[in-house]
């Protein structure tokens, strides 16, 4: 999707009775458009190896995927977005600071190479979908395991695709629809260069990697 896309953290939102506010504000406040459900599952994977740092890998490439030495542990994030039919893989390797967008099959890839990933905790946004004249709003419960960790919110303003000339709007947009005694993390200050992105025009990459900054940034996962 294109345009500017900021992920925020409600950290002591009360679960449905939070989303059902959300949706109030922004279909009566905004006369927004409720576009159905969606969500999004991120899953943690540790390798004890060591991997050979490249500038532009692509997946899936079993002949990057080999070891160097034992060095210190490496995490790989899975993020899968779900919107009705449609989902969208997006792997990264946080250390290595690599995003790449991966077919399907990779997942299963990933699975079957025990020695080398071995899965650890999982995250699952489960919500709605909200559409105005030129933004986009998902907000969704964010289960870590069994446990409730609040509520995310997804801000995405289509009419521009620089995330510095566009958060001004969108704080503006958060105003109006949350409670101001809220107890927010912004997730902000995510260097994009780190991970080989642009940060004055984002994608969809992007919006995966500040989702893994959130949670390794919070220490959800």
């Amino acid at each position: 999707m294109a345009g500017s896309t900021w992920v925020l953290w409600w950290k002591d939102a009360q679960g449905t009775a939070s989303l059902g506010l959300l949706q109030e504000r922004l279909l009566r406040g905004l006369r927004a458009t409720l576009k159905g459900r969606w969500s999004m599952d991120t899953r943690l994977f540790h390798s004890p190896h060591n991997f050979v740092e490249q500038q532009n890998i692509k997946l899936p490439d079993t002949a990057r995927l080999e070891p160097r030495g034992t060095a210190s542990d490496q995490s790989l994030y899975l993020v899968v977005r779900s919107q009705g039919t449609l989902r969208r893989h997006f792997f990264v390797m946080a250390s290595n600071r690599v995003v790449v967008e991966a077919e399907p099959e990779m997942e299963s890839m990933v699975l079957r190479l025990k020695n080398l990933w071995t899965p650890r905790q999982a995250a699952r946004i489960e919500g709605y979908t909200y559409e105005g004249d030129d933004w986009v709003i998902r907000t969704g419960n964010l289960m870590v395991g069994t446990s409730y960790k609040g509520l995310v919110i997804e801000i995405n303003y289509l009419p521009c695709s620089n995330p510095e000339k566009t958060h001004g709007l969108m704080c503006e947009l958060l105003l109006m629809i949350l409670p101001p005694d809220a107890q927010v993390d912004a997730n902000i200050n995510v260097d994009y260069r780190r991970a080989n992105l642009d940060p004055t025009r984002m994608t969809d990459r992007h919006t995966a990697y500040q989702y893994v900054h959130l949670f390794t940034q919070s220490s959800l996962l």
